[in-house]
C-alpha cells in the first residue's frame, strides 16, 4: 500500500487541532498563533473582501480581527461554538463595524516590528489583487455548490449585518434551523477552500 497519498483530516481532527490551537494562544503561545492565522487567513479574507468589497478595508479588517483573536482567545468557549465559526462571528462583527465608522476604507497601515501583535505581519498586503480576486471566486465557487437553503443563509450570515433571527424571519425558517446551516455550511466552506490554507 502506498503511503503517499495523505487523507485529508476529518471534521472531528480538525476541530480538534483549532480548540487546541485557540487554548494555546490564550495561554500566549505566538506560534499557536501563527498557525492558527495560516489555516484561517485565506478564507477569512475572501470573506471580508466579499463583505466590504474593497481589498484595503478586507485587509484592515482581517488584521483588526486577528488582533481581537488573540487577546480574546481565553474567551472561546468550545461548548459553544466552532472555533472556525467563532472567528467568523468575530470577522463578521468587526466589518459591521468598519462599516459603520468609515463610508469609504483607508489603505491599511502596517503593523510596527515592535507591535505585540506584530505576527501578523503585513504579508497579506503585499500580496497581489490578482489573488485576492481568486479566492474571492473559490468563495462564490464553494457556496455555489450548496443546497440552495444552506447556501442562502449563509450567504446572509457572512455578508449582511442580519441576525440569526432576522434570516430566518426573513427566509420563513426556523431559528434552530438556520444556525445549523451556518455551521454547517462555515465547515464545508473551510473544506472547499482547504486547499488555500498550509
Amino acid at each position: 500500500m502506498s503511503s503517499s497519498a495523505v487523507p485529508p483530516p476529518t471534521e472531528t481532527e480538525a476541530l480538534l487541532v483549532d480548540i487546541g490551537l485557540l487554548a494555546e494562544i490564550a495561554a500566549g503561545d505566538r506560534a499557536a498563533f501563527r498557525q492558527l492565522y495560516a489555516r484561517y487567513r485565506a478564507p477569512l479574507f475572501s470573506f471580508a473582501l466579499r463583505f466590504l468589497g474593497d481589498r484595503g478595508a478586507a485587509e484592515e479588517v482581517l488584521q483588526d480581527a486577528f488582533v481581537k483573536i488573540w487577546r480574546h482567545a481565553s474567551a472561546f468557549d468550545p461548548r459553544k461554538s466552532r472555533p472556525f465559526t467563532w472567528a467568523v462571528t468575530i470577522l463578521r462583527r468587526t466589518c459591521i463595524d468598519h462599516q459603520r465608522k468609515h463610508r469609504r476604507a483607508p489603505l491599511t497601515t502596517p503593523l510596527s516590528d515592535d507591535d505585540p501583535d506584530a505576527a501578523l505581519s503585513t504579508a497579506e498586503s503585499a500580496r497581489p489583487a490578482a489573488e485576492a480576486r481568486e479566492n474571492a471566486v473559490r468563495v462564490s465557487r464553494a457556496l455555489a455548490g450548496m443546497p440552495a437553503p444552506q447556501r442562502d443563509v449563509l450567504e446572509l450570515a457572512l455578508f449582511t449585518g442580519l441576525t440569526h433571527a432576522e434570516i430566518a424571519q426573513r427566509l420563513a425558517q426556523p431559528v434552530g434551523s438556520v444556525k445549523t446551516w451556518i455551521r454547517r455550511g462555515l465547515f464545508a466552506l473551510r473544506a472547499a477552500l482547504n486547499d488555500l490554507m498550509p
